[in-house]
């Protein structure tokens, strides 16, 4: 019951990310193959704005998609700033 739970959390964040379309099928052509995690964190801010009631699913997509797309720990590491920023934003 928890992994439901998770997943339909990273889902409704990655819809207000513009990730996923509301059936959950991928929307953005660069969701598995071009996104980078500076583009997950822009994505995020601006669900941010958009979804403000969605906040917490949004943090967890956007966290979800900055560990999958990025391909060193320096790229995760230039997106702490912008990470705590979110949380602290979430909380």
């Amino acid at each position: 019951m928890f992994r439901e739970e998770t997943t339909t959390a990273t889902k409704i964040g990655m819809a207000s990310m513009g990730c996923l379309d509301s059936a959950g099928i991928q929307q953005c052509p660069k969701m598995c193959k071009g996104c980078t995690p500076s583009q997950a964190m822009a994505c995020m801010g601006k669900a941010f704005v958009d979804y403000p009631e969605t906040r917490a699913e949004i943090l967890v997509a956007g966290l979800t998609m900055i560990s999958r797309t990025a391909k060193t720990l320096d790229e995760i590491r230039r997106t702490i700033p912008g990470i705590e920023m979110a949380v602290h934003l979430a909380a």
